[in-house]
């Protein structure tokens, strides 16, 4: 009964780890007197793509400035078309920045990587920096409930060895 017990402790434990793994990144955008913060995951969610040229992320936060913040639409662009992105709904209307193209893989499924930092420019010719970096992990909900399970595990096992022996 015991290697039962611990075969399907391991078991569960192999089948939730897979799913405690988010990779966020952390966007900071700075230029003209103002810097732009936003956290996307390493694989986003596309809203909305057109092959070859872009693709649209939907409702993320941005804080600027440290103070203020919003929600906005931002949009990517390929390589070949200009490259950069557009952060859709802020203050003063769009910002749009042309550069290097800032993610792999196709606009459909589009993968970011920690890097930078990466030299923009918006319509004016003004220079703006993108840098993208790994944010500490924090413990999901699935790390949490596989730490508890190992711990319960544990103690069983402990309070099992302690208890004396019934004698017939």
């Amino acid at each position: 009964m015991r290697i039962v017990y611990q075969a399907l402790v391991l078991a569960f434990a192999l089948l939730i780890a897979p799913l405690t793994k988010a990779d966020t990144l952390s966007f900071d955008l700075s230029g003209t007197g103002s810097t732009y913060t936003f956290f996307l995951d390493s694989t986003p969610l596309v809203a909305s793509s057109t092959a070859g040229f872009s693709f649209t992320l939907a409702g993320i936060p941005i804080t600027i400035d440290d103070s203020f913040g919003v929600t906005s639409g931002i949009t990517f662009f390929n390589g070949a078309r200009g490259g950069g992105l557009s952060l859709l709904n802020i203050p003063g209307g769009a910002l749009d920045l042309t550069g290097l193209q800032l993610y792999s893989g196709s606009e459909g499924s589009p993968s970011f990587a920690p890097g930078g930092p990466f030299p923009l420019t918006d319509s004016n010719k003004d220079p703006f920096t993108l840098t993208i970096s790994d944010v500490a992990p924090t413990p999901e909900p699935g790390t949490l409930i596989l730490v508890a399970t190992g711990t319960i595990a544990t103690l069983g096992s402990i309070r099992r060895r302690k208890r004396p022996e019934a004698h017939t």
